[in-house]
């Protein structure tokens, strides 16, 4: 039997080859696209029609925040992560404290803390530093890197 009605011929030609299989007549997926369904400024998803979560208010955040400082003496601790100007420093000794628990017991530590004349931590380094706490949650001041 021959394949795509082309029997006596001798070609065999597969049906998806076949007249009329393969063949895009424009209609079908993707007609729509970029006409204002859905998401965007004007579209009925998310945007500022009042549906959806939208911003929300952030509380304050950074290094400017007012800190009382927890620690008396220096501790210690390794590099989590550097993010070019801020990271997050893991104490050798799990602090106990009540937002100790907030970012998975990691401290935030910014470029501004650092001193000693370093501008930047090296991740896995370790470091030397005094814990603070202000509304974000638990900080490194007084940072010394090795």
């Amino acid at each position: 039997m021959a394949w795509g009605g082309q029997a006596g011929k001798g070609v065999v030609v597969p049906p998806a080859f076949a007249k009329g299989y393969g063949k895009d007549s424009g209609k079908g997926w993707g007609k729509d696209w970029g006409k204002g369904k859905g998401f965007g400024k004007d579209g009925k998803g998310f945007g500022k029609d009042g549906k959806g979560k939208g911003k929300r208010p952030r509380g304050p955040s950074g290094p400017g925040l007012p800190r009382e400082r927890i620690t008396q003496e220096p501790m210690t601790g390794e590099v989590a992560e550097w993010k070019g100007k801020y990271g997050w420093i893991t104490p050798t000794v799990p602090l106990e404290h009540p937002m100790a628990a907030k970012n998975k017991g990691n401290l935030y530590v910014s470029m501004s803390d650092l001193v000693g004349g370093i501008e930047a931590l090296t991740q896995g380094s370790l470091c030397q530093f005094h814990v603070f706490s202000d509304s974000s949650g638990l900080g490194a001041e007084e940072c010394l890197g090795s």
